[in-house]
């Protein structure tokens, strides 16, 4: 087939793109490091393909392999899971529990998620084909296009024969009449540009690269200075596996870590013990219903026993002040335990690991301790730094002096690398449509690229739910003192975190566009909530006003939630179990709250507690 020539027979039930897009400025980049087909994808196959086995279905994948964040490509010896065992997995199909002395708490190496996701896609098998079979490999996508096949549009604005034109690998045009948009929030890296960068001669790396680069990187006695940058758990991680490393040919390594002093400060870790003896690890402490009641989160149905206990937690007085106890206790402890100002560290600067933030909060990148030496190989091996940085040079990296003139932080600091690796997060942005559409689709987009007219409609849809929020949840009135970062992107505006709250063609969603505990959970229920979007079988979806304004609400309470983390829209973090829940309530399902009262209230949400919620839907819609 020729270059950009249209596949007549490439007409597609349905499309799945489950990587990072090809970038004319980054092509090589994200050719050969796109984000692979993950949980979100993977999900979505399964689901669509239970519901409809028979289909023509595509997924595009720009990599040759699958996982997401658990690819093989980014696996090394010491990345561990964040989420333990039970739930780091689907629901219909168990993970093998991986040896139990390789557990910690119930979290274990990443490598026994890459090869369960691998099984998982040659498992599954639909009219004579697996998921692995209809996977694109090496396909990275240049472009998505909308297309009518009628260009008068319906008195209403909707666009019911709307279908889509995908561009990719050499220009190989495909089209298909549901697109799922599958690439989630780490397709793309993002770096910082820093003062000197082309001058400076070392390696530089993200940390995506880092499992493909970490065993000739960490065995090469030249390397003899590592600084990494950045102050989210993924920092922690690099860290963490360079001090283990830290001895190369019987001469110690010198490792850096730097922490920007004026960004939202270094990851809070949670211990991976849990408070209680009732729970295996802190995650199963962490979700499960009881605990999801003193969040303040908007997500939690009216329908349920939870509504009552949500009220009395967040709406009386003697509620917030029992919300405000526990959740300044949990602090309290959690800083105790990890001893910040332990002897070990102190002349490595592991005080500058304290969070800034009470935990409650979340106005960082969270993660869990997951290793049982995991702070103290750090405190012990890693100079830690909050500063910020002033330039690089050849050789070497220079931070700024500390602006509160902190002891031993009066000067500039000047520090050797050979290698620098940026923890410095994703970017937000899509790159598979233009901004303007991007926006009218309810993604995010840079600030300077939003069309001004939308902007200030939304804004005022928000300052109007602002007061309703707080109504709802006073204790939101009242943040903590922290530094106040000016958002340079709009904010995500999906209906339920998945579809374009002004479209009505139900022929797009995308998954996996939050920042949440456990991917796996969210992804399953995301993905049948989608199917039933795009199959209209949502019977009760409000009209595009109640739609528009329930978005300005989840901003609106998202930015008072979670502070700077918050003004994405995005970011659930705490909020799991009552966003999971609230999609499978408006579906009318309910096979995974059948642990009788007590037992839907204390036990941890597991996985395997959605094992019949497929067959459920199936009865329910007569499929």
């Amino acid at each position: 087939m020729r270059t950009g020539e249209t596949d007549a027979a490439a007409m597609y039930d349905v499309v799945i793109i489950g990587t990072g897009a090809f970038v004319e400025h980054q092509s090589q980049w994200l050719t050969d490091h796109g984000d692979p087909v993950g949980l979100y994808g993977i999900q979505a196959a399964r689901y669509y393909l239970d519901v409809h086995p028979n289909a023509k279905l595509l997924l595009l994948e720009a990599d040759d392999v699958v996982g997401g964040t658990w690819s093989s490509k980014r696996m090394y010896a010491d990345f561990y899971t964040q989420t333990p065992v039970k739930m780091a997995e689907f629901s219909d199909r168990p993970m093998t529990p991986p040896p139990a002395e390789e557990q910690y708490y119930g979290f274990f190496p990443g490598r026994h998620t890459t090869a369960y996701l691998e099984a998982y896609i040659d498992n599954h098998s639909y009219a004579g084909q697996t998921i692995r079979d209809r996977i694109r490999f090496n396909s990275p996508v240049h472009s998505v296009v909308r297309t009518l096949a009628d260009p008068n549009t319906a008195e209403d604005g909707s666009r019911n024969n709307a279908h889509w034109t995908i561009t990719h690998s050499t220009n190989l045009e495909i089209q298909t009449a549901k697109l799922i948009d599958a690439t989630g929030m780490t397709s793309q890296p993002q770096t910082p540009n820093l003062p000197g960068a082309s001058a400076f001669r070392g390696k530089t790396l993200h940390h995506k690269s880092f499992g493909q680069e970490q065993p000739l990187l960490l065995q090469d006695p030249s390397v003899r200075n590592i600084c990494i940058v950045g102050g989210a758990k993924s920092a922690a991680d690099v860290a963490y596996a360079c001090a283990k490393a830290s001895v190369v040919g019987g001469t110690k390594r010198e490792i850096h870590w730097v922490i920007r002093e004026d960004g939202n400060g270094p990851s809070a870790f949670f211990a991976a013990p849990a408070m209680s003896a009732r729970y295996a690890n802190s995650n199963e402490g962490f979700y499960n219903r009881l605990l999801a009641a003193f969040l303040p989160n908007r997500f939690a149905g009216a329908a349920d026993w939870g509504s009552w206990l949500k009220w009395l937690l967040q709406g009386t007085a003697v509620g917030r002040w029992w919300v405000k106890r526990l959740w300044d206790g949990f602090d309290k402890g959690l800083r105790g335990f990890h001893d910040y100002q332990r002897e070990e560290g102190r002349e490595m600067g592991f005080k500058n690991l304290e969070y800034d933030v009470p935990i409650f909060w979340q106005n960082d990148s969270s993660g869990v301790a997951n290793h049982r030496d995991f702070l103290s190989t750090i405190a012990r091996n890693v100079h830690i730094h909050r500063r910020n940085i002033s330039h690089l040079s050849e050789d070497s990296i220079t931070l700024q002096p500390r602006s509160d003139g902190s002891s031993g932080a009066e000067k500039p600091l000047t520090v050797p690398v050979d290698v620098l690796v940026y923890c410095t997060g994703w970017s937000a942005k899509s790159v598979l449509f233009p901004s303007h559409e991007a926006g009218e689709l309810g993604l995010s987009v840079p600030l300077r690229d939003a069309d001004p007219q939308t902007q200030a409609r939304w804004q005022e849809l928000e300052k109007a739910a602002d007061p309703v929020i707080l109504a709802r949840f006073p204790m939101l009135k009242h943040p903590p003192v922290y530094r106040k970062l000016e958002p340079r992107e709009t904010p995500f505006r999906l209906y339920k975190a998945i579809a374009p709250p002004a479209d009505d063609s139900h022929s797009i969603v995308f998954l996996g566009k939050m920042v949440v505990g456990n991917n796996f959970r969210t992804a399953e229920a995301q993905a049948l909530w989608a199917v039933a979007y795009l199959d209209g079988r949502i019977h009760d979806l409000p009209a595009r006003m109640q739609r528009e304004q329930e978005v300005a609400e989840t901003v609106a309470w998202d930015r008072r939630r979670y502070l700077n983390k918050g003004e994405l829209g995005s970011w659930f973090y705490y909020d799991v179990v009552d966003y999971a829940d609230m999609l499978f309530e408006q579906l009318g399902l309910s096979s995974h709250r059948q642990k009788g009262f007590m037992g839907d209230l204390m036990e941890p949400c597991f996985a395997a507690d959605l094992k019949e919620i497929g067959d459920e839907y199936k009865r329910k819609y007569r499929i």
